[in-house]
């Protein structure tokens, strides 16, 4: 699937973008929108990229609300799945979502808008294809241990953002009962830059959600519970 990032700039998104290229050389592009678009606009479907509409994916990280709800419609008989994440509360609110959701069907586009881009679950055969493709979504580990220490660490699937895969590299060798308080500690090395805003979608801080997401999959018998945010 090749995959197209529209995005506003930032860590998280340079993050997303260097991993899923690292995944599948030559199959993402990106492009920068602005922040903010002008007040005598007309149409905002004219602030997006012209090359726009190439690829069977697009995943709009942080766009502005306008610019977002343009999509379905520009990219519509192209793309099939528009993936809008929401690593902080206030990208994507319920309302509008439910706006971008009904632009999408009426184009023929399939939307998902995980709340953070790592709660991704495969539940659709769109989405199971690019979470399979790319290895991306809800954390999917396989731990392998030698006795009670953890000797390999496979991601089936992880954050788009790179994190899962820097975790599974430094547990290789831990106890198994100290697995947990060493993922929260690189969970925040790293870091996560999911918000520790809370949303009242989810009940939890995108950041919690995340970390709720990874440990959740952590081998058993661990004996030490991380805190959330």
């Amino acid at each position: 699937m090749r995959v197209e990032v529209v995005h506003t700039g930032g860590r998280y998104a340079e993050r997303v973008v260097s991993f899923l290229s690292s995944v599948s050389p030559g199959s993402v592009d990106a492009y920068l929108v602005p922040e903010s678009l002008p007040t005598m606009l007309e149409d905002a479907a004219e602030a997006l990229p012209t090359e726009l509409g190439s690829g069977d994916v697009v995943i709009a990280l942080n766009i502005p609300p306008d610019l977002l709800l343009a999509i379905p419609l520009a990219v519509g008989g192209a793309a099939t799945l528009l993936i809008a994440p929401a690593e902080d509360p206030n990208w994507v609110r319920p309302n509008f979502q439910r706006q971008v959701a009904q632009a999408c069907r009426e184009n023929g586009i399939e939307p998902a808008f995980p709340r953070p881009f790592c709660a991704l679950a495969p539940t659709t055969p769109l989405l199971t294809e690019f979470c399979e493709e790319y290895g991306v979504g809800a954390p999917d580990l396989e731990f392998e241990l030698d006795g009670s220490r953890v000797t390999a660490v496979n991601v089936r699937r992880g954050a788009p953002c790179g994190l899962t895969d820097f975790l599974a590299e430094k547990l290789l060798g831990l106890p198994e009962d100290r697995v947990a308080a060493q993922a929260e500690k690189l969970h925040a090395l790293y870091p996560c830059l999911a918000s520790t805003q809370l949303d009242p979608t989810t009940g939890h801080t995108p950041y919690a959600t995340a970390l709720l997401l990874l440990t959740e999959k952590l081998p058993k018998g661990i004996e030490e519970t991380p805190k959330f945010a």
